[in-house]
C-alpha cells in the first residue's frame, strides 16, 4: 500500500497544470465550507448570547409541576421559603449566581394613557453585572426601590422619558387594589420586540410590597457555561427535589431552539450543494484528466499492469488530491477569516429581533475534520466512474488515444 501511495503522489506532480485545476476545485469547495459553517455557527452564537445575557440566563429555576402550565393564582405556588432555596441552588459548584424574580401584570398610568404591560421585580446590583444585553438608550438601570425601568416599545407607547413618574396600578395577592408611583430612571431594548413593547423591571422588593408577598417566583441562574448545565441541574434538584430546572433553550424555544434548528437545517442543504459543486467540477477535471492519460493507461496495461492496481493507483490519487484541496482550503479560510472578516459581518434584524448584529466565524475543531474528509470523499466519488470507465477500455483502444 506505502508503495502504491508513493507512485499516486508522484502522479500528483506530473502534470502541474492538471493537478493545479483540481486543487483549486477542491479548495474553494472546502473554504466555502467551512466559511460558511463558522458562519453558521457564528449566527448561533450571537442568538445564544441574546437569549442567555439579554433575559433568561443559562437557566431557571421554578417550583416542582409550575414552568408551562397556567395557574389560576400561581403565586400560591411560588417560593415561601426563598433564602432556603436559593442556598440549595448555590450549593450547585456549577453556579455562579443567582437571580430571584417576581412576574406580574398591571396597569402603567402615565397622564391620560393607561397601558397593560408586565412587571419583573429583580435585584439590580445583581442583574447589571451578568444580564449585558439589556442595552439601556437613555438612562441607567435600577439604583433605587423608587425608581423603574421601561421597554423601548413599552416606553414610546405611553410617552414616557427619563425622570418622568409613572404609576402601577396592580392587584395583590389577596385580591386587593394596590399601586405605586415610581420614577423612570432608563429605557433599555433587548432586540426581542415582546419583551421591549410590553416589559419593565422593578426593584424586588418593591415587586413585593406591591402584590403583599414574601415570596420568590422562581431563579434565573449564571453557570460556568453551556456545558456545566447538566451539572447544576442534577445537583440543584439532590438538594432540593421540589424545584424544575429549565435550561434557557426550552424557555425560549420559540426564538432560540427553533432558530437553531432551523439553521442546523439550512446548512446541511447548503452543504450539501457545496459538495455536489465541487464534486461536479472535480468529475469535469478528472474525465479531462484522464482522457489525457488514456495513452499511458494503455502503455502501463500492456507492459503487464492489472486493471485492479491502476484502479487502486488512481483512487489513491484523487484521495490525496481532495486531502491536499482540503487542507489548502482549511488555509484560505483561515486567511479570509483574519483578514477580510476580521471585523466581522454586519447583518440585519433577524426574526424576532429589532437590532443589528455582528457575525464573526466561529470555526470549531471539528469543522476542520469536516473541510478535509467531506471534499475528499466527494472527491474520490467523483473520480470513480471516470476511472472505471477508462479501465474497462481495451488496450488498443487506449494506444490509439495517445
Amino acid at each position: 500500500m506505502f508503495e502504491l501511495c508513493k507512485i499516486a503522489w508522484r502522479n500528483l506532480f506530473r502534470n502541474p497544470r492538471r493537478t493545479l485545476a483540481s486543487l483549486c476545485t477542491v479548495a474553494f469547495g472546502a473554504s466555502g465550507l467551512l466559511i460558511y459553517q463558522g458562519f453558521n455557527t457564528g449566527v448561533m452564537n450571537q442568538y445564544r448570547e441574546n437569549v442567555i445575557h439579554g433575559y433568561y440566563g443559562y437557566g431557571q429555576v421554578f417550583p416542582k409541576n409550575y414552568f408551562g402550565k397556567v395557574h389560576e393564582t400561581p403565586w400560591k405556588q411560588w417560593f415561601e421559603n426563598p433564602e432556603q432555596v436559593e442556598k440549595d441552588i448555590r450549593s450547585s459548584s456549577a453556579v455562579t449566581e443567582v437571580f430571584p424574580r417576581v412576574s406580574f401584570f398591571s396597569f402603567i398610568v402615565k397622564g391620560g394613557t393607561t397601558l397593560g404591560g408586565k412587571g419583573e421585580g429583580v435585584i439590580p446590583e445583581r442583574e447589571g453585572k451578568f444580564f449585558t444585553e439589556l442595552n439601556f438608550i437613555e438612562g441607567h438601570d435600577l439604583q433605587g426601590p423608587d425608581e423603574i425601568i421601561l421597554g423601548k416599545g413599552l416606553a414610546e407607547s405611553i410617552d414616557a422619558k427619563v425622570g418622568d413618574t409613572v404609576t402601577l396600578l396592580t392587584q395583590t395577592v389577596n385580591a386587593q387594589l394596590n399601586g405605586a408611583d415610581l420614577k423612570v430612571a432608563g429605557i433599555f431594548f433587548t432586540g426581542k420586540k415582546v419583551i421591549d413593547d410590553a416589559f419593565y423591571r422593578l426593584d424586588l422588593k418593591q415587586a413585593q410590597q406591591l402584590l403583599d408577598t414574601n415570596r420568590v417566583e422562581m431563579f434565573a441562574l449564571a453557570t460556568k457555561g453551556v456545558d456545566s448545565w447538566a451539572q447544576a441541574e442534577k445537583e440543584i434538584h439532590q438538594a432540593n427535589p421540589n424545584v424544575e430546572a429549565v435550561p434557557f433553550e426550552i424557555l425560549d424555544k420559540n426564538y432560540y431552539q427553533n432558530s437553531v434548528d432551523f439553521l442546523n437545517a439550512q446548512f446541511a442543504f447548503i452543504r450539501s450543494i457545496i459538495l455536489v459543486i465541487v464534486a461536479m467540477g472535480i468529475f469535469n477535471v478528472i474525465s479531462t484528466g484522464l482522457l489525457e492519460r488514456a495513452g499511458e493507461m494503455g502503455a502501463l496495461r500492456a507492459n503487464g499492469e492489472k486493471r485492479s492496481r491502476l484502479f487502486k493507483i488512481l483512487v489513491i490519487e484523487n484521495a490525496l488530491l481532495g486531502i491536499l484541496g482540503g487542507f489548502l482550503g482549511v488555509c484560505l479560510a483561515i486567511l479570509v477569516d483574519k483578514t477580510l472578516l476580521v471585523k466581522g459581518i454586519l447583518m440585519p434584524p433577524a426574526p424576532g429581533i429589532t437590532r443589528q448584529f455582528i457575525i464573526f466565524l466561529d470555526i470549531q475543531p471539528s469543522h476542520f475534520t469536516q473541510a478535509l474528509l467531506l471534499p475528499m470523499a466527494a472527491t474520490i466519488i467523483a473520480s470513480l466512474w471516470p476511472i472505471m470507465k477508462l479501465l474497462k477500455k481495451s488496450i488498443p483502444d487506449l494506444l490509439r488515444s495517445t
